[in-house]
């Protein structure tokens, strides 16, 4: 059974560095206390060549990086033909080549818009841009609840024979913008991604995204979804969790406590208020 826990992200945990630790110092330490990260940078823009190299270098062989997929791709930039984002596809994996070359890179993530519903063309569009990762393992996360109205009868199957992992996401569930909780595998990682529950924000939009991952999860909220955990790791090879909830320092604690739940050490952190017990503190 092999679970790797970590965050989204590694840039948005105050309090879990060593103050004055440089920002270009921030994923070494990041990634000798976690096994996995998301890159969420990705989204935004396609990374340089040697900021790539720069991953590979400052992290250890065994080390996972899951990595967001570039807005192009995924619909987030309206009005692109399909035939624009499968060649954004195509400088997406010529950019990350060299982080799967080095054994560090995890699938890559297809988050599609809020607004992206069911259709026999959303479909179709999926599996073309599937097919333009092809080197590639692949996750995707829908976030338009018409997705699950016939309980994914038509989208895990879907997934299943393009070889992609759906993410179970956990969130609140407040509209069509919030999908439910789905713990089925479809490939052979399977990804838990996790949002929080703060419905009150959920569609709160401004220059950061914090206020709508403003949530810490309790300790029987975590007991609960390590168990959902180990029942994924049951079916899949590999599950990734991944907390979202990159609030104050909420991910980071949150994976540290998920971590316990299943049974691993949780990793040692700076912070002794996070960890009390880290002997560092």
């Amino acid at each position: 059974m092999k679970i790797l826990v970590g965050t989204c992200a590694w840039t948005d945990h105050d309090g879990f560095y060593p103050p004055g630790l440089p920002k270009g110092a921030q994923l070494t330490f990041y990634a000798s206390r976690f096994p996995l990260v998301e890159v969420d940078a990705t989204f935004y823009g396609l990374p340089r060549a040697a900021t790539v190299e720069n991953w590979i270098r400052h992290t250890p062989e065994g080390f996972r990086m899951d990595v967001k997929a570039e807005k192009r791709m995924t619909g987030h930039d309206r009005g692109l033909s399909l035939a624009e984002r499968v060649a954004a596809c195509g400088e997406f994996s010529e950019r990350l080549r060299t982080l799967r070359d080095a054994g560090r890179m995890g699938p890559v993530l297809l988050q599609f818009p809020p607004w992206h519903a069911r259709s026999a063309r959303a479909l179709e569009e999926l599996l073309a841009v599937r097919d333009a990762l092809r080197e590639f393992d692949v996750s995707v996360e829908m976030r338009h609840r018409s997705w699950y109205e016939d309980g994914g009868e038509q989208l895990l199957p879907a997934l299943r024979a393009m070889g992609a992992a759906h993410v179970v996401a956990d969130e609140p569930q407040v509209g069509q913008g919030s999908v439910p909780f789905v713990p089925q595998v479809t490939s052979a990682i399977s990804i838990l991604r996790l949002h929080g529950r703060n419905a009150q924000a959920w569609y709160v939009r401004g220059e950061s995204s914090r206020e709508r991952f403003d949530y810490l999860y309790r300790e029987e909220e975590i007991l609960v979804l390590a168990q959902a955990a180990r029942q994924l790791a049951q079916q899949a090879e590999e599950v990734h969790v991944l907390f979202n909830n990159n609030a104050r320092n909420y991910a980071a604690q949150n994976a540290a406590d998920f971590a316990r739940a299943i049974g691993q050490a949780p990793p040692a952190a700076y912070s002794g208020v996070l960890f009390p017990d880290d002997p560092q503190s």
